[in-house]
């Protein structure tokens, strides 16, 4: 059995510092889906800290047989991911916030590198919400595509599909901006 799996088994089993180590694996990975998919570091860190509470409160159901325990967890964010966005009504979202120093979504460092990380957040929002979220977990969040299949209820076929058509047409309009 995997390690992480492991984990969720003894936290199951009420070991709380298994349940630190899970939380302190994941918390990043799920935070950086969160950001990259909302753009808010507030709302993104209020979405992960409700993403391992579901998952404290949840755990004695994960059951190892039916998938990795991060693709479990992650299949929680994209629940609440979806969840936000239908309460946020697709109002405007907040830009990339240049003080996020920390490390914790790969802030830029140079002038350069936030332009970059501003036109990729504005062209993944030209994505349609499936692609974005493929891309999100794959690229931020580090997930392979059966994880991401599993996080999101989809075949690694489809899975594969959307990442192929969102970095197709990533590619078409960076490119019609003079991105090459």
């Amino acid at each position: 059995m995997a390690p992480l799996e492991e984990l969720a088994l003894r936290s199951a089993a009420g070991d709380e510092s298994a349940f630190a180590e899970l939380y302190g694996t994941l918390l990043d990975p799920v935070f950086r889906y969160l950001y990259w998919n909302i753009g808010s570091r507030e709302d993104a860190e209020d979405l992960a800290e409700e993403v391992f509470l579901k998952c404290l409160v949840n755990i004695s159901r994960y059951d190892p047989r039916r998938g990795p325990f991060k693709a479990w967890a992650f299949r929680i964010a994209h629940n609440l991911l979806v969840d936000h966005q239908r309460r946020q009504g697709r109002r405007g979202r907040e830009e990339l916030r240049e003080d996020l120093q920390d490390g914790t979504a790969s802030a830029p460092d140079s002038l350069e590198e936030q332009e970059r990380a501003r036109i990729v957040r504005e062209t993944l929002e030209e994505l349609p919400s499936n692609q974005r979220q493929v891309i999100a977990m794959k690229y931020f969040a580090e997930m392979s595509n059966a994880e991401v299949a599993r996080a999101i209820g989809r075949s690694e076929g489809a899975v594969n599909a959307l990442q192929h058509r969102a970095l197709r047409r990533l590619g078409r309009i960076l490119e019609e901006r003079g991105w090459r």
